[in-house]
């Protein structure tokens, strides 16, 4: 068997020396590599770029989706005649739809593949919009709209997954800034799309533009290998689909690594016997709340969690300072300027103000230099002292907007306060992929997404309901939440890069298997 691996890895790939049979026969020379040493020696090449604009393609349909819910809702409900209960389900129920997905698609990627995973969602989602911009009634449009956000819960965690282990660690970080920038663009071109052509076109046409990412990400996509650490996890006794895979990133990088001296380490998927197990969703399940892993599940659970009901709470409080007249601060700002459009002409409908979707494109601008100077942050001093630093910044910018000050530096501190949530949430997505094996990297990372944005769900009615009565009040509710925050990440530590995981499994396991001359074969990617 390891004769044959190794004629894969030479004898077809003009970029690998072909070794001499007595080196290829005697496997205790051969040194020990894992999949991530292999990827560490690849270049920056145009395959990475691909696999960058597919995954950003991804993140920029998961923004797009959810700006064009809130843009096209208050059209709906003048043209459909909806009341203010069923606005309110349409954005809870895609809410939950999003979470789920989350859930329940990472565990999907963890046993059949982060390409297939990652192209089947983006490509339902994208049906789901084009099907959404035909409804004939509001059930239709929920229905669709509940697919949709299911497709995008699941597809978002995969793109940072995906990146993770396809990518150099030399560029990992870099390539997160890419993602997220593509996630701010899909709010910055929803909202700028809306002002100039939602009144010309319609909302069934503009709904249907905002599915062209998608659809874009699966055409890539399809170009594009495996994760060669998923196939290292799950290639049993045939290495055939790796050995491409990684054939494919060393040939896009142009880049000569002499695997023919090497051994690719196998990455564990055993019993306490050591036998191969298949992934599946109990098993992932097993393996994020495992001895090991569960303290750092709740820890980064209840972490997220608040972040997620502290930035999308700060939506809605920034709404209603100016709305509310707060401090004496108000925005006059008159309506989207609306003239004849499609059959659902939206003439006499109460949309967003040129003033709301303006602020959506200044706040998707502004998220920018946040995701630059957090994972700059996040290089040279840690992930654990980023956090930290932005969670105790979140809390003085929060109880600043307690008092009164002038308009010039209400709007620096909110500004502030958006660039720290953002740098918080950046940090931890970079920190989720490192925290679990590949068996349940993708489940783990989907959890935690899936349950945040639930809990963000219940947050948001929480503060909402108290921003009715009283501002202040929602906004001390976010300090409140900072706090928990900042308590949170002192509790929360970071453990090394992405093999760390797979060692500290291998410990509490104490199950090491052997290869068929003897060589024991270590816990890593």
């Amino acid at each position: 068997m390891q004769e044959e691996e190794m004629t894969l890895l030479t004898e077809t790939d003009p970029l690998v020396n072909i070794s001499s049979p007595s080196n290829t026969s005697n496997r205790r020379e051969l040194t020990e590599v894992t999949v991530q040493d292999v990827l560490d020696k690849a270049k920056f090449s145009f395959i990475d770029v691909m696999f960058l604009v597919a995954l950003g393609l991804i993140a920029m349909a998961d923004s797009m989706q959810a700006c064009y819910l809130a843009i096209v809702l208050p059209v709906l409900k003048c043209n459909w005649h909806l009341s203010a209960a069923q606005e309110a389900t349409a954005t809870a129920l895609t809410l939950c739809g999003t979470g789920f997905g989350a859930i329940f698609v990472g565990p999907l990627s963890d046993r059949h593949g982060r390409k297939p995973t990652a192209a089947i969602t983006s490509l339902v989602l994208f049906v789901s919009m084009v099907v959404t911009s035909f409804s004939p009634n509001f059930a239709f449009f929920l229905f669709f709209g509940i697919v949709g956000g299911w497709c995008v819960g699941g597809s978002l965690s995969i793109a940072y997954t995906f990146w993770a282990e396809v990518s150099s660690q030399k560029y990992r970080a870099a390539g997160v800034v890419v993602i997220t920038i593509f996630w701010n663009s899909g709010l910055a071109i929803s909202n700028g799309f809306a002002l100039l052509v939602l009144n010309r076109i319609g909302w069934r046409i503009f709904t249907a533009m905002m599915s062209l990412p998608a659809i874009m990400a699966v055409i890539i996509i399809l170009f594009l290998p495996e994760s060669p650490k998923f196939l290292n996890r799950a290639r049993k006794d045939d290495p055939t689909k790796l050995i491409d895979a990684l054939r494919k990133k060393l040939r896009g990088s142009n880049t000569y690594y002499n695997l023919s001296e090497v051994r690719i380490a196998r990455e564990p998927d055993t019993d306490s016997e050591g036998t191969l197990q298949e992934s599946s969703i109990t098993r992932s399940f097993a393996t994020i709340f495992g001895d090991e892993l569960r303290k750092d599940t709740f820890k980064i659970l209840a972490t997220y969690s608040c972040l997620q009901v502290l930035y999308k709470g700060l939506l809605y409080v920034v709404t209603g300072i100016f709305a509310k007249n707060f401090c004496g601060l108000a925005i006059s700002d008159s309506p989207i300027d609306q003239n004849s459009g499609s059959n659902d002409d939206i003439s006499e409908c109460d949309t967003l103000s040129n003033g709301d979707l303006i602020n959506g494109i200044l706040l998707s601008v502004a998220l920018y230099p946040s995701t630059v100077i957090s994972v700059y942050m996040a290089e040279k001093i840690g992930e654990n002292r980023t956090l930290k630093l932005f969670a105790m910044a979140c809390f003085v910018f929060c109880a600043v907007l307690l008092f009164c000050l002038p308009t010039a530096l209400i709007f620096i501190n909110i500004g502030l306060l958006i660039f720290s949530v953002a740098g918080m949430s950046l940090v931890l997505y970079m920190i989720l992929p490192q925290m679990y094996p590949t068996v349940a990297r993708n489940s783990g990372f989907g959890l935690v997404d899936g349950v945040g944005k639930l809990v963000a769900s219940i947050g948001v009615f929480v503060i909402t309901a108290a921003l009715e009565s009283s501002v202040r009040g929602a906004i001390g509710i976010l300090v409140l939440i900072c706090l928990l925050i900042i308590v949170q990440s002192f509790l929360l530590k970071v453990r090394g890069d992405l093999r760390d995981s797979e060692a500290r499994i291998s410990e509490v396991n104490g199950s090491h298997r052997k290869d068929k001359v003897g060589n024991s074969l270590p816990h890593s990617d």
